[in-house]
C-alpha cells in the first residue's frame, strides 16, 4: 500500500499570510521550487522577493 505525503499539499494550497523578511521568502522559495503553479507558497515568495528587488 503506497502512502502518499498530503502535507505538502495542504502547505501549499494554504493561503500565505506573509514573511517577516527576505530570508524568509527565500527559503520558501528553495522549499517549494519546483511544485507548480497551485503552489500559494511558491507564487507569494516570488512576489514578495520581486517586490523587494524592485525597491532596490
Amino acid at each position: 500500500m503506497l502512502m502518499l505525503d498530503t502535507s505538502i499539499r495542504e502547505e501549499c494550497a494554504a493561503e500565505p499570510t506573509g514573511f517577516a523578511n527576505s530570508h524568509e521568502a527565500y527559503a520558501d522559495l528553495q522549499h517549494h521550487d519546483g511544485h507548480g503553479p497551485e503552489c500559494r507558497r511558491y507564487l507569494a515568495a516570488h512576489a514578495y522577493v520581486s517586490a523587494q528587488l524592485n525597491d532596490d
